[in-house]
């Protein structure tokens, strides 16, 4: 299934030594409620961007907007 919007990584605050290839990832409810089906597309979006963005420096706090076919935008 591929995305209707799209997943923006924000500019981290400050560097990190987080990795998060090795974390264990969760969702909560809400994060599910508010995205619904592409609750998981969108979570796998934003892991990989951290991934390709920040490889060796991520912060452990990232932020993220999701911007919707019709412009609006959900911060995450």
């Amino acid at each position: 299934m591929f995305l209707k919007g799209k997943v923006i990584l924000n500019e981290q605050e400050c560097t990190g030594n987080s990795d998060f290839s090795i974390r264990k990832r969760y969702m909560t409810a809400g994060f599910q409620n508010v995205f619904g089906n592409e609750s998981r597309q969108i979570a796998s979006a934003a892991i990989c961007l951290i991934m390709e963005t920040y490889p060796h420096g991520a912060d452990y706090l990232q932020t993220f907007k999701y911007v919707y076919p019709d412009g609006a935008e959900t911060a995450f």
